[in-house]
Formats: structure tokens, sequence, C-alpha cells
């Protein structure tokens, strides 16, 4: 006759210490991904305020240039003695 006075059971499923460690893990790589996700969303919004300023910049030039042509083209005329 076995010996029934202990009986020791054995867990089967998921335990808390399991539990514990699945959340210090996500919490783990949530700490380590976050910040770059951040850092990367600035990038992304801070190149694009960028890009956008260069587009303003260049499309400045141009019209200096279209306006430094036409005066050119008055002053031209007016040397000439054109009306």
């Amino acid at each position: 006759m076995p010996n029934m006075t202990k009986s020791i059971k054995k867990e089967n499923g998921v335990t808390w210490s399991m539990t514990v460690i699945t959340i210090f893990s996500i919490l783990l790589v949530l700490l380590l991904t976050l910040p770059n996700i951040y850092l990367d969303n600035q990038i992304y919004y801070e190149s694009r305020e960028i890009a956008h300023y260069r587009n303003i910049a260049q499309t400045l030039r141009e019209e200096q240039n279209i306006i430094l042509h036409k005066l050119e083209a008055i002053k031209y005329k007016e040397n000439i003695g054109y009306d």
C-alpha cells in the first residue's frame, strides 16, 4: 500500500512566477523600444519640416532669378531708349 500521508502536487499550467517573468519581459522590451520609436518619429517629422523649408527656399531663389531677369530687361530697355 502506498504512503498517502504526503501527496505532492505537481503544478500544471501557468504559475505566478511565470506570469511575473512574462510581464517583466514585456515591460523591458517596451522600455527599450519606445524611446527608439519616439526618436524615429521625431526625426521623421523634423526631416519633413526641413524638406518643406528647402522647397520654399528653392522657390524663393527661382522667383528672385525671375525678378532679376525682369529687372535687367527693364534696365536694358531704359538704356537703349525704348518706351
